[in-house]
């Protein structure tokens, strides 16, 4: 137990930027000035692309969304990555302290002015405060679909706007004539979501949610980074991406409580293994992808029982009021969902693809290199960031995702493992998702963004190897 807080501490500090110019009591007055000048450069540089990202992140909430603004909306987001690359190459040449205070600050900023009438990118808050409702009357929301007679009378003016009456499309709620999808933790979430949240605040109230939600994460991932001993200006890598301020803000998506139950696990994990496995298993009914770490809690011999029990316990007392009260009817859409998103196909793998493999024949492939994957992770003694990180990588090159809000898990991870190189993979889902919305060539841009994100993944990887060869080089004796 001791030896995982150990390694994560070490991988940590190993991995953590360090500022490329660091002042000590020996430097010359030059140098110091140097150092003084670089500095000076750089917070200048964190101001000037701060400003852009803020502007940015106003500009994505204007009206219209992803429907009305199209590929002019994309072209934003990319340049809003564009200036978090140029903040964060500033952040690792400032002070510590006046880094991660300027970070925080910028921020909170980022994601007020991120907040939206009318969420531009997603609809999913709609099913979430729907949820909520029909759980707030008494009826389990696995029972029937939004638009059944049986629920007409929770029916309201936000969600069901008086406008879209006689149209095909009566309300705001995707996918109204199926049950909802999502998993027991969630749920609970929906509807302590209706109690705080007036429906009169509509999108604003539940962004508001998402963002308490947020800064809890940055705060959870500054907490572990002190306990580890890691530099808290890596906190920025998730503080100031474009990915949790438009996803867990702006599109108020729900997978940012998944991602304080994985930091719970992480920070858990050393000391309390069965806690880490419970708080990882409720990441998972919150949404299902977290699932795919729970592996990584089994690696050692000694809790292993523990652990696979309390995972069962955890999700079997999570279902078990709703399969009281609908049975079988607990798996709500995601059967059909999976069929929608054409995993049953095997032609949702687009890297895959490229291999010319179609169908079961994909499916097959994609599973054995999972296997492979997770079977190369447990055999490695990695800290749970870092295996989580390797592991999350590696399953969204392979299904290459949809949906960008999925890599909020990843990008949190990232922090905590050093990894900036997963950064473009997060980020890699945003030409696939406009694509697949707007009715555009989705398979090449999902085949373009995941490629390229792939081989960055290539080059950080050689460069990093080559860098390690030079430092055994000059270390080795007589190397001076």
């Amino acid at each position: 137990m001791g030896h995982d807080r150990v390694t994560l501490r070490t991988a940590l500090r190993s991995t953590a930027p360090d500022p490329p110019i660091r002042a000590t009591s020996a430097h010359h007055d030059h140098s110091g000035g140097s150092v003084t000048r670089t500095r000076a450069a750089a917070a200048v540089g964190l101001l000037v692309a701060g400003a852009v990202e803020v502007v940015l992140a106003h500009r994505t909430a204007a009206p219209g969304g992803i429907l009305v603004r199209r590929y002019a909306l994309l072209a934003e987001i990319g340049l809003w990555w564009l200036a978090y690359a140029g903040a964060l190459l500033c952040v690792r040449a400032l002070p510590r302290r006046a880094a991660v205070l300027a970070v925080l600050g910028l921020a909170v900023v980022l994601r007020l002015a991120a907040v939206s009438d009318k969420a531009p990118l997603s609809d999913d808050l709609y099913r979430y405060a729907w949820d909520g409702v029909v759980q707030s009357a008494g009826i389990d929301p696995y029972r029937y679909p939004p638009d059944a007679p049986e629920l007409a009378q929770l029916r309201e003016s936000w969600l069901w706007p008086p406008e879209l009456a006689g149209q095909e499309r009566q309300t705001q709620i995707n996918r109204a004539g199926v049950p909802t999808i999502y998993p027991p933790v969630a749920q609970a979430w929906f509807w302590l979501e209706h109690q705080a949240v007036p429906l009169s605040a509509r999108d604003r109230g539940y962004e508001a949610a998402g963002l308490v939600l947020d800064l809890a994460v940055l705060v959870a991932l500054l907490a572990l980074l002190r306990s580890a001993g890691g530099d808290p200006r890596a906190v920025a890598v998730y503080a100031l991406a474009p990915l949790p301020v438009l996803e867990a803000v702006q599109n108020a998506h729900v997978d940012v409580l998944a991602v304080l139950f994985v930091l719970a696990a992480v920070g858990l994990a050393a000391r309390r293994p069965v806690a880490s496995a419970a708080a990882l298993t409720c990441a998972a009914l919150v949404k299902v992808y977290p699932g795919l770490l729970l592996p990584l809690l089994l690696r050692r011999r000694g809790t292993r029982v523990r652990v696979a029990a309390t995972c069962v316990a955890v999700a079997g007392l999570a279902y078990l009021p709703h399969v009281l009260a609908v049975g079988v009817g607990v798996l709500g859409y995601l059967p059909g969902y999976l069929q929608e998103e054409r995993y049953d196909e095997g032609t949702r793998y687009l890297l895959v693809g490229l291999l010319g493999l179609r169908g079961p024949v994909a499916t097959g492939v994609v599973a054995v290199a999972l296997a492979g994957l997770l079977a190369w992770v447990l055999r490695r003694d990695l800290p749970l960031p870092e295996a989580g990180v390797c592991l999350l990588l590696g399953v969204f090159l392979l299904l290459t995702p949809v949906q960008p809000w999925y890599s909020l898990v990843l990008l949190a991870l990232a922090v905590l493992a050093g990894a900036w190189r997963a950064v473009p993979v997060a980020a890699a889902g945003y030409p696939l998702f406009f694509a697949t919305i707007l009715g555009g060539p989705g398979v090449a841009a999902g085949r373009l963004s995941y490629g390229l994100a792939a081989l960055g993944l290539v080059v950080a990887a050689l460069y990093r190897r080559r860098a390690r060869g030079t430092r055994e080089l000059s270390a080795a004796p007589g190397s001076a």
